[in-house]
């Protein structure tokens, strides 16, 4: 882009490091954040801090927001549209289809372009780079903003409709939690019957069950005891709900998609309001009453 300066609204574990990505990248960041602390730590990775979403507005063309909830996205955009200089939103958000609708409407009574951009990839993605933007806009606008993604990582177009990024992030949003489960589940059961846990993983990544749990989530995370994927059960739990709300907006029902939240809601009720979505495994432990380690690590 021309314009080498960018807005960048909502500063925490996800929107932090593509602040900063950006910044490596060139960009003269303008940044806000609700919270004192994400603001000193834009600060710090050298942005340039506004007072308000408002005063963002009047200073750039283009704000990308990361926001935790759709109700919050809202809000901000209710406040950005009416600055003096905001041509473009960019939302890395994941708010589910009908918001974004209301969002695209929200700013293009004003005449400011909607790009939705919903993220994959994680804290590990962000801060190297390396996420899956799953996009949708105008194709009009597609030349305006792809600068912007590079430094954030790939790009796959789902169309130019408002609303079909956010159904493409939903989707794998919800696999993604549902593996997770499903995975902590099975191995539960094996380890409890006595396959040592590295050794069920092995088999089943040899096999048909294969998938990013038990290839990633639960070999690094369960396995070596950390539990830290970097992403927040509730978050999933928000995704799964937004995703189950959506389908029945439509009429289908998704009684798997149902069990998965009731399994993320009951991680939170046990492991806490900050719980990692691997504490899901943690769960089935304490269901099972074992432990899921490597033989190597019980020593």
């Amino acid at each position: 882009m021309e314009n080498q300066e960018i807005g960048f609204v909502g500063l925490g574990r996800m929107g932090l490091p593509m602040a900063r990505n950006l910044l490596k990248a060139g960009y003269a960041v303008h940044a806000f954040d609700a919270s004192a602390q994400a603001r000193a730590a834009a600060k710090e990775s050298g942005a340039v801090l506004a007072d308000s979403v408002r005063a963002l507005a009047d200073r750039v063309e283009t704000i990308c927001l990361s926001l935790p909830t759709p109700a919050i996205v809202e809000s901000v955009l209710l406040e950005l549209r009416h600055g003096a200089k905001v041509r473009r939103v960019i939302d890395l958000s994941t708010i589910g289809i009908r918001a974004a609708r209301r969002a695209h409407e929200i700013v293009s009574e004003r005449g400011i372009e909607w790009i939705e951009a919903p993220v994959s990839g994680g804290i590990t993605g962000a801060a190297a780079g390396t996420l899956t933007l799953m996009v949708s806009c105008a194709t009009s606008v597609r030349h305006q903003v792809e600068p912007i993604f590079q430094p954030l990582g790939k790009v796959l177009y789902a169309g130019e409709a408002p609303g079909l990024a956010q159904a493409a992030k939903l989707a794998n949003n919800m696999l993604s939690a549902a593996a997770l489960v499903a995975s902590s589940e099975a191995l539960s059961m094996a380890t409890k019957a006595g396959v040592d846990p590295a050794v069920a993983l092995e088999i089943i990544n040899a096999s048909s069950g294969r998938n990013t749990a038990t290839t990633h989530k639960i070999p690094n995370e369960v396995l070596t005891r950390r539990f830290q994927v970097g992403f927040a059960n509730k978050l999933s739990h928000k995704d799964v709900t937004l995703c189950i709300e959506e389908a029945a907006s439509m009429g289908i029902p998704m009684p798997v998609s149902v069990a998965i939240r009731e399994m993320l809601a009951i991680t939170t009720a046990t492991c806490g309001e900050d719980a990692d979505i691997s504490d899901v495994a943690r769960v089935m432990e304490q269901w099972a009453g074992i432990t899921i380690r490597g033989h190597a690590d019980s020593q």
